[in-house]
């Protein structure tokens, strides 16, 4: 309930520039890498690896990432675009916005004990 209360509240703010949350999040993930595999990234987002490709599929054809052969043509990378770069970018206020605002709404102390136990999560 929480969670949904909170991507709404990001939606929200970046809905303006054509991008969800969770894309946001899987173009920041890719841009911190410098190039990902969908396996990897499938593992970084804990999320499963037909849900990533259909995501990666949808911003790939914005123009926002893009799949890279790797030496093994079986395979590849998945790497952020210069159109997506800017987006990330261009979104940032946006998204200071949507923490500003979901601060007030759950109180400091509260926001903030949420996203250190999410990042917390993700380093396991």
């Amino acid at each position: 309930m929480i969670n949904r209360a909170i991507t709404r509240i990001y939606d929200e703010a970046l809905r303006p520039h054509g991008i969800r949350i969770a894309q946001l999040n899987t173009m920041v993930v890719v841009m911190e890498s410098g190039g990902i595999t969908p396996n990897e990234l499938s593992q970084r987002m804990h999320m499963d690896a037909s849900t990533v490709s259909r995501n990666v599929e949808r911003m790939c054809s914005n123009g926002w990432l893009e799949l890279v052969c790797l030496d093994d043509a079986r395979s590849h990378a998945i790497r952020m675009t210069a159109k997506g770069k800017k987006l990330v970018k261009d979104v940032f206020p946006a998204w200071e916005a949507a923490q500003a605002e979901t601060e007030k709404l759950l109180g400091k102390a509260v926001a903030k004990s949420l996203f250190r136990g999410a990042s917390k999560i993700d380093q396991s």
